[in-house]
């Protein structure tokens, strides 16, 4: 013990001699800016005393002649001090400037803490001149109290000082901080609050004046030196609230004059703006994005604008859909409702909302001037026309549409909206750093997913009307394609998700200028006129993609500039014609999901330029009747040799089967074709996603052989390789609109060894493994755990000797199971007898979500307790068809003795409960053997379990698993499914715990 204090009392001894001298060391550029912001309030103080002197050379003392000279001297020393830092080469010498700095730091703030008399003067730190609270006027009072409540929260928490309130022009972020500024200058919450609107041409001087003027301190004859110091010097020592609203770009608070906040002064800067962005740079601790209203709090303020004829029964209905249709921005809502007060007219009501419905909500009084020039704010900020093309782009999908990501930016980089990127992956990247800054910028919003945006309808409104030669109709009431005078001037049309069924109407509409051309879901959409296309030598895109058309109209291949043609999900086009090789410029064509296409044209190899091809080739029974039996046969798939190479520049390639009708599981290639197309592709220097079928395990280590020779490349960003017989699995096809479903996913088939190098090669790159009719494997880990580590999801199915996915002792020291595998799905396994075999490292399975077995008819457990303890994150659970399971979970019978003196982070032991986190959902189906959930132990605790489906489990005769011994069911617990026979032959130790499950159970399958 006092070995240990005397250590204790050394170290404590050499920090105090050395700890400001290493700060120096680790940090000399935050100690030399700490010794700048110092040393300049100094020089504005002496700068102001030395103006004064000059003014009224009487009022000078000896004092404070010394205090200058003072001040001169530390001057010199410090810049003696930056000229050092600049050299400063080794430890010593950083030490020996460290302290330097130090000492001079303190030297400084000695001085600024003096304070020289004058005669009849004195420089000082007085208190503040008493200031009336500043009250600021707003136009409503109607806001949601949980939202100021959530602010008023973070201004109280210490941890926080900048904190950022963000989001779309209109919104209600002034609205909101008005009423939070009147609400706490009456508290006593601080000294004082200073209210600042900066706007978007706000200056530093700008903010200073105003803060000034709150100060009530005359700043019109200062230099902005002196306005800074004096500035400081007010507000030093004093607990302030500084609102910042309306900022467009980072405002340095320290040039201002503003004190450093810290947690002892209690000082707080809140700001407003209409940029994420902004927020980041002025290096706010916490952001807050401002919601839209919600229906109640829009119908409220709606009702406080119109008055009470919002109210009347006629009129109401009209009122309540034109404020859905305002989406809950206040100001959109404030406008229209002040249009429309005290109007007893129905007709006007109804003619508002007709307006509303319609791509011109500007007609609409005040729309126009207030709520769309407060947009165009925005807009108009917005750094570059790329940017504001990509915005207007986004108003030609339908209204409350989900806009995926990728298609956006592939469209916007096709009309040239992103320019000097060398492939497609850097468009892509600089498109979604496009997006970004428009969310960020409040312009959209974030869709339900990331690979999602969705525009806000009045947004949508704005972008329409600032696209003048945008023509959208778009919707299922939109029966008849637009009158030929409106093609006529169009550079855009977009005619999303209609109920075209043809366009005879139109045989040859003239529109030279048109560059994109969108009637994608048009499910009804039948025939396209062969002349169609013969005036639209301009066009660049083209989307015919979730339509019925059967053929392609022979117009089609006039469109020598078009770069991008989808036809993705077009399942009754049967032929791509080979006129396809007239289209010269093409760089996209898209014959993904489920189309009739079987082969290919030779003409494709004429399309040099294409840069992403995806053809999703359908594959049918066939059958033949010859008058006496009706036999099946089946056409072999095939891709033409020769194609691939004369595609130099193709960066992705997607070749995969989709199926229609019956499916069967026989092979659908041509292998030998194959075989000589994965030789091909060796030679594609610029791919950079691959997704298509290797026959045999040698045909993918000569590709990723040759590949390296090629070219010395990073593995691919995405791909999916596809390894073995070719058997349809309705699983692996083509999901349309996502690059993520298959980023990275390797499809091992029946294979017959485990230590292939290139199977290795890829599974240790790849986040998605399907391990399918494996003929030899006993064990998962015998494709090396190491190989594994990246796994998000893992399928292993009809593997017929597969006994355990890996054994505990093969495990290293360092080296945890599956850390990062969310998904695992184990289906078919007649010999699977466990999960694991021994113990698991910390770590392991930790990220495991979801669950699922299936007809693996020798398991008689699925967890035991070694493993269900590394189960933190697991939310689902399907067991099913697995004949001989008894128990869920195996308490071993050494663990059982024990398992009160057990304690572990994530599955926690306490008066023999075991409570299972994160669980959500179990589902137990045709279990004929299954007696428990976990036999001998049934004090559980399942806190966030909503629902449980049991069918098929005959001799699971209690729930007393659910109760946890306290009659306490579990708190989330909504549905227990099941069929009432079996509900009624349950045993229960207790009738109350049967009352309180009664009222949750639903006879039936979910």
């Amino acid at each position: 013990m006092d070995t240990t204090k005397s250590v204790l009392e050394t170290g404590k001894h050499v920090y105090d001699i050395f700890g400001n001298q290493i700060g120096y060391i680790t940090n000399p550029e935050k100690k030399m800016e700490q010794l700048d912001k110092n040393a300049r309030y100094l020089f504005a103080r002496r700068d102001d005393l030395e103006e004064i002197t000059r003014e009224s050379p009487n009022v000078a003392t000896s004092e404070s002649r010394l205090w200058l000279e003072d001040v001169k001297t530390l001057e010199d020393e410090v810049q003696s001090i930056k000229k050092e830092h600049t050299r400063c080469s080794n430890v010593f010498s950083r030490r020996m400037l460290g302290k330097r700095v130090g000492e001079v730091i303190k030297e400084i703030t000695n001085l600024n803490n003096k304070r020289p008399k004058l005669k009849g003067k004195e420089i000082s730190n007085a208190p503040l001149e008493k200031v009336e609270p500043q009250i600021v006027e707003i136009n409503s009072s109607t806001d949601s109290e949980p939202r100021l409540q959530k602010i008023v929260g973070l201004i109280q928490d210490v941890r926080f000082r900048k904190i950022g309130i963000w989001g779309m022009g209109g919104i209600g972020k002034t609205r909101t901080l008005k009423l939070l500024n009147n609400r706490l200058v009456e508290s006593r919450m601080f000294d004082i609050v200073i209210w600042v609107t900066v706007s978007g041409e706000g200056s530093r001087r700008k903010v200073q004046n105003d803060i000034s003027e709150r100060l009530k301190c005359t700043a019109m004859e200062m230099s902005d030196d002196r306005l800074r110091a004096n500035i400081y010097h007010r507000l030093s020592g004093k607990k302030f609230l500084l609102i910042l609203d309306d900022i467009w770009e980072r405002v340095d608070l320290s040039e201002v004059g503003i004190p450093i906040l810290n947690q002892d002064n209690g000082c707080k800067v809140l700001l407003t703006t209409r940029d994420l962005g902004v927020c980041k740079q002025m290096e706010t601790d916490v952001e807050i994005q401002m919601e839209k209203l919600s229906q109640e709090e829009a119908w409220s303020l709606f009702n406080e604008k119109a008055g009470d004829v919002a109210m009347s029964p006629c009129i109401e209905p009209i009122a309540r859909d034109i404020v859905k249709k305002c989406g809950g921005l206040p100001l959109a809502i404030i406008v229209i409702g002040s249009s429309l007060r005290k109007n007893s007219y129905v007709g006007v009501w109804r003619n508002t909302l007709r307006k509303l419905q319609l791509p011109s909500t500007s007609q609409i009084k005040g729309m126009e001037k207030e709520v769309f020039s407060c947009l165009r704010i925005s807009y108009d900020r917005l750094p570059n026309d790329c940017g504001r093309n990509l915005f207007l782009y986004c108003s030609l999908y339908p209204e409350d549409s989900r806009i995926l990501i990728t298609e956006l930016v592939e469209y916007c980089w096709l009309e040239g909206y992103i320019q000097e990127v060398d492939s497609i992956e850097e468009a892509r990247d600089d498109g979604l750093h496009m997006v970004m800054n428009l969310v960020d910028a409040s312009l959209l919003e974030r869709g339900d997913n990331e690979e999602h945006v969705k525009m806000h309808d009045i947004i949508r409104d704005f972008a329409l009307k600032e696209a003048s030669r945008f023509l959208v109709k778009t919707g299922k009431h939109v029966k008849h394609p637009p009158e030929e005078k409106e093609w006529l001037q169009s550079q855009k049309i977009s005619l999303m998700q209609c109920s075209l069924d043809n366009l005879l109407e139109l045989e040859r509409p003239n529109c030279s200028t048109l560059s994109t051309l969108l009637l994608q879901y048009n499910d009804q959409l039948t025939m396209i006129p062969d002349s169609f296309f013969e005036c639209m030598h301009s066009l660049c895109i083209l989307d015919l993609s979730w339509t019925k058309i059967k053929s392609l109209p022979s117009s089609l291949w006039n469109l020598v500039n078009l770069r991008g043609f989808y036809l993705k999900d077009c399942y009754e086009l049967e032929e791509l014609p080979s006129q396809v090789g007239a289209l010269k410029k093409l760089e996209v064509l898209d014959l993904g999901g489920y189309t009739a296409i079987r082969y290919l044209p030779r003409e494709v190899g004429e399309l040099t330029r294409l840069k992403r091809l995806i053809v999703g080739f359908q594959y049918r029974n066939c059958f033949q009747n010859d008058g006496k039996d009706t036999k099946e046969w089946n056409m072999k798939l095939r891709v033409p040799t020769g194609i691939i190479p004369k595609l130099p520049y193709l960066e992705e390639l997607r070749l995969y089967v989709t199926f229609k009708g019956v499916c069967v599981e026989k092979e659908q290639w041509d292998d030998e074709s194959m075989e000589v197309v994965v030789e091909e592709l060796c030679r594609l220097e610029h791919l950079t996603y691959l997704d298509a079928y290797f026959p045999k395990v040698e045909c993918l280590e000569h590709f990723l052989s040759e590949r390296k020779s090629v070219k010395a490349t990073s593995w691919f960003r995405r791909f999916r390789f596809r390894v073995g017989t070719e058997i349809w699995d309705g699983r692996l096809v083509y999901h349309q609109g996502t690059h993520q479903e298959w980023e990275r996913c390797l499809v091992y088939k029946s294979g017959l060894g485990m230590s292939h190098a290139a199977i290795m090669e890829t599974l240790a790159h790849s986040s998605i493994f399907h391990l399918q009719d494996h003929r030899t494997a006993r064990k998962l880990s015998e494709l090396g755990l190491a190989n594994m580590s990246e796994l998000k999801e893992c399928w292993v199915e009809r593997c017929k000797k597969m006994e355990t996915l890996f054994d505990g002792d093969e495990q290293h020291e360092t080296c945890a199971l599956l850390p990062n595998l969310e998904i695992l799905r184990l289906l078919n396994l007649p010999e699977l007898r466990s999960l694991c075999d021994g113990p698991l490292l910390p770590g392991s399975l930790s990220k495991l979500r979801d669950l699922e077995l299936f007809n693996c008819k020798n398991s008689k457990k699925v967890f035991r307790l070694g493993i269900i303890r590394q189960l933190c994150s697991l939310e689902s659970l399907e067991v099913r068809g697995c004949s001989k399971m008894e128990e869920i979970i195996e308490i071993e019978e050494e663990m059982s003795m024990s398992i009160a003196s057990h304690t572990h982070n994530v599955i926690s032991y306490n008066n023999d409960r075991l409570i299972l986190p994160n669980i959500k959902r179990i589902y137990l189906q045709n279990l004929p053997e299954l007696v428990s959930i976990c036999r001998g132990f049934s004090n559980f605790e399942w806190p966030s379990l909503e629902t449980i489906s049991i069918y098929q489990c005959l001799e699971l005769k209690s729930l007393s698993f659910l109760s946890n011994g306290t009659n306490i069911v579990p708190p989330a617990l909504k549905k227990i499914h099941g069929s009432s026979s079996w509900w009624e032959a349950l045993e229960w130790e207790d009738n109350d715990i049967k009352q309180r499950l009664q009222s949750l159970f639903v006879d039936g399958r979910i």
